[in-house]
């Protein structure tokens, strides 16, 4: 319940902005495709997660909290942006967006 109430609608709402994002020339490359499958990657590993805490413990730990996924998600594709040695326009657009989705939507 908790889950379904409080993160599956700013997960949800998270993947579709940086997808707006993506599109919003029209193309997507494969640099920002790759970027978007790991973010889908990573959304799904933190559902994981929250569902096990919630088994095991009866609630969401500190650790789970969205600020700890937001850190670690803006890490974990910065990180994949630089693989190349630079990051692109359409790549920082996207860090652009996650950042922003974080900032100016009421996290759980």
């Amino acid at each position: 319940m908790v889950y379904k109430e409080l993160f599956k609608p700013f997960l949800s709402s998270l993947f579709d902005a940086v997808m707006k994002e993506a599109m919003e020339d029209g193309v997507i490359t494969p640099e920002e495709s790759l970027l978007l499958s790991q973010i889908e990657v990573d959304i799904r590993a933190f559902e994981k997660e929250v569902a096990k805490c919630i088994e095991d413990e009866g609630g969401i730990t500190e650790a789970l909290r969205t600020n700890c996924f937001k850190n670690r998600l803006i890490s974990n594709i910065r990180q994949l942006a630089l693989e190349d040695g630079m990051i692109s326009k359409d790549e920082e657009a996207i860090l652009c967006k996650l950042e922003e989705h974080f900032q100016t939507n009421e996290s759980p």
